[in-house]
């Protein structure tokens, strides 16, 4: 509106303007606009000045996500590029099984296997669990427009489908999540129970991947040489999350979605035990839970035929394998783009009943219900959860698949007093396994903001209790709350957070003071520090991993995504709804712990900050954390959507900064090669105190802009329209005096 009040008069006579004012354009017209500008600029600031949180009502269902804008977005973009240079070629690592153009759906054409080096701990080689994370990304990146993403995940889900084989023969038979290519893998009545890979028409199989390449890298428990073998829950949901995207990215093409939906049944049966592995509430409804493996977990029975591996401790569950945004997709691509030949690909119960589309679908439903009452049964007021807990519902036979049983009677016990733990982290302790919790139920509310608040809680008994209130929002709420608790700062506050001592820079974040909240030392020296309350409880009786690893503490962030609209108490202490600015500030302060001013080839890619670590498993979380935070999960779109003609190059400029000249022939990238990150971090990296002064500036500047426009009408009221003004001839003089519209805005600007 400013802009146009502010356009000169167009080159026209005297003549022309005096007849104008006396049709009662000219400075009239200026006036009334001008004092219109001026109340609703007016308006504006202090309506944005005034912003108050609101609580939605009850009719109006749950609150959209809240995002982080730049800062986050920047941090995303960074994290992108260094999660991306742990991408290397299969042709540079044999150790991977390389099928053949033919034996794939038409997108692999032309398209190189890649893999991602995984390192620490239970990773090293190629592990699913990194392929996983990779596929989800890429393949997100990808529906939103980011062509290399493509080609990226179209890599990955090649060296997947090779590790599915196990050999580079697909006349074989694959390995999937079996001990051997013995055929196993294939039918759902041979040990391991549930079928890990599907063959195609004269293809590849699809299915769940051994975790661990080269599979010599395994011991056994005995200490011995013992190849990898079986699949792994978390990585298998992760890797075909991604695959849905990449099928929507290319229009979902018949032949690939067929290869996705062997993918997921797949998965349903050897991760789930899908159709025969479940326990009967007493209500009659059926309650299934993701098992650690195609192996082990969960429900796998003690004894019997489909006994859980040696070496394995029995009814063992990781609350953090479940993922039910990851199930909820599955659910849907599958009943979206379901054909009546697909039928042939469901196992059928023990007893050869067929099973359909439904059954398929209800298990996923049954795992989601099942998943979200173990994690209320395992995880404390601050949001802690533990690694591995006890699922314990045991059958009259012990090697018996199904039975009336509530799993998460004595969880987190193995029974009434057992312990369990596989992978290097402990029982009962809020560690690795356990960090990815706040994120995947994250994924839940912002992808399934309406679903994911309607969960029915049950008792320890397995009967309906509605006076427990759990949901995903519930549970991100403790995390939200522990920061606001016990931090010794508000992110919430511009500025609060900031440092001010030794070398900070402007906007930088300190960290100490939001430590606090999930310290898990008792120190006495320099600097001292006290457990932070809410660490511990009876479902997570152990203090677990420090704060101070990224992996631990960027997850926590995510959080933050679900609006804070209502009151929420902790020992009569009560917290106030936050309004969405305030969260957004939170997430906008949490970015700014990580300093990227020096992520350039003067800086010799370096990033600054002390939870900001770069090594593999670290990356991993960081770069989904700032994913989910910047609002860069977009939902799945569905069949008959209309892909972007040329996918774009870029997301969120991100191959300027991550990709800019990774070309399929560079292995191993200077992270984020080709951009100044300097001249990046001077666009985004905004102090949030700086942005509110800057927004009152632009709103004096836009109520001056308005006055100046009102001025000018009277001006141009009483020089056109005074009773005395004459009826001048031509003026080109005059006319010319006016600058051009183009002039007149590059003024303004």
């Amino acid at each position: 509106t400013t802009l146009r009040l502010l356009r000169p008069l167009p080159r026209r006579t005297q003549r022309d303007r005096f007849s104008a004012c006396e049709a009662g354009g000219g400075g009239p017209m200026a006036v009334r606009a001008g004092l219109f500008a001026a109340v609703v600029c007016a308006a504006a600031v202090a309506s944005a000045a005034a912003v108050q949180p609101t609580k939605p009502s009850a009719e109006a269902g749950p609150e959209k996500p809240v995002f982080g804008g730049e800062p986050t977005e920047e941090a995303f973009k960074v994290w992108l590029s260094v999660w991306r240079n742990f991408y290397i070629h299969v042709s540079v690592n044999h150790s991977i099984p390389e099928l053949k153009d033919e034996d794939l759906p038409k997108a692999f054409r032309g398209i190189p296997p890649k893999i991602v080096s995984s390192s620490g701990g239970a990773a090293s080689g190629v592990v699913t669990e990194g392929m996983g994370y990779a596929l989800m990304v890429e393949g997100m990146m990808a529906v939103r427009g980011d062509g290399w993403a493509l080609k990226l995940g179209l890599g990955l889900a090649r060296s997947w489908l090779g590790m599915v084989q196990g050999t580079s023969d697909v006349a074989d038979h694959p390995l999937g999540g079996a001990d051997t290519n013995d055929g196993s893998a294939t039918k759902v009545d041979a040990a391991p129970y549930g079928v890990s890979a599907i063959r195609g028409e004269g293809g590849a199989s699809a299915g769940m991947a051994t975790w661990k390449f080269p599979r010599q890298l395994c011991t056994g428990p005995s200490g011995k040489n013992d190849a990898c073998h079986g699949s792994a829950t978390d990585g298998d949901e992760d890797a075909f999350f991604g695959m849905m995207y990449l099928a929507a990215a290319l229009g979902y093409p018949d032949d690939f979605v067929d290869l996705v939906i062997r993918g997921v049944i797949a998965f349903a049966s050897a991760d789930f035990g899908f159709p025969d592995l479940y326990r009967k509430l007493p209500d009659g409804r059926k309650v299934m839970l993701p098992k650690a493996g195609s192996q082990w977990g969960g429900l796998t029975p003690p004894d019997g035929k489909f006994k859980r591996e040696n070496g394995v401790p029995d009814w063992c569950y990781a609350p953090a394998y479940f993922a039910p945004a990851n199930y909820r997709i599955f659910r849907d691509f599958a009943s979206g783009n379901w054909k009546p030949e697909f039928d042939k690909y469901l196992p059928p119960l023990l007893d050869g009943t067929p099973t359909q589309l439904k059954d398929l679908v209800a298990s996923f439903d049954a795992t989601i219900l099942g998943g979200y009452n173990v994690l209320y049964y395992s995880s404390c007021e601050s949001g802690s959860v533990s690694n591995w807990v006890g699922v314990q519902a045991a059958c009259a036979d012990d090697g018996a698949l199904s039975c009336r049983g509530v799993p998460w009677t004595h969880t987190p016990y193995v029974g009434e007093t057992g312990h369990c733990n596989v992978s290097g982290t402990h029982w009962g302790q809020y560690g690795a396994d356990a960090s990815r919790m706040p994120w995947r139920i994250a994924m839940d509310y912002v992808l399934f903001t309406e679903e994911s608040e309607k969960v029915d809680m049950y008792d320890r008994t397995g009967h309906i209790d509605a006076t427990i209130k759990f949901n995903a929002r519930h549970y991100l709420h403790r995390f939200v709350t522990q920061y606001r608790r016990f931090a010794q700062c508000d992110g919430g506050i511009p500025g609060d957070c900031d440092c001010h001592y030794g070398d900070c820079k402007v906007n930088d974040t300190q960290a100490f003071p939001l430590s606090a909240a999930f310290e898990v030392n008792e120190r006495t020296d320099e600097p001292p520090t006290h457990r932070a309350p809410g660490l511990v409880c009876d479902n997570v009786p152990n203090y677990g991993q420090t704060w101070w690893a990224g992996f631990m503490s960027w997850p926590t962030f995510t959080a933050f995504v679900v609006p804070y609209s209502e009151k929420v108490t902790y020992h009569e202490q009560t917290f106030g709804p936050m309004n969405r600015t305030e969260s957004m500030t939170w997430m906008q302060t949490l970015a700014h712990l990580c300093d990227f001013s020096e992520f350039n080839d003067e800086g010799f890619w370096q990033i600054g900050g002390a939870v900001c670590q770069t090594n593999y498993f670290h990356a991993s979380q960081e770069v989904v954390s700032t994913m989910i935070m910047s609002g860069s999960v977009p939902a799945l779109p569905k069949r008959g959507w209309r892909p972007p003609a040329v996918l774009r190059e870029v997301l969120l400029e991100s191959s300027k900064l991550a990709t800019a000249v990774a070309a399929d022939e560079h292995d191993r990238r200077r992270p984020g090669e080709g951009v100044n990150m300097k001249a990046e971090r001077s666009q985004f990296r905004t102090a949030p105190a700086s942005r509110h002064f800057s927004a009152a500036i632009a709103g004096g500047a836009c109520a001056f802009a308005a006055l100046a426009a009102l001025v000018a009408g009277f001006w141009r009221r009483r020089r056109l329209c005074s009773p005395g003004a004459s009826r001048p001839e031509a003026d080109d003089d005059d006319a010319a005096t006016y600058t051009s519209v183009a002039e007149s805005r590059t003024l303004l600007a």
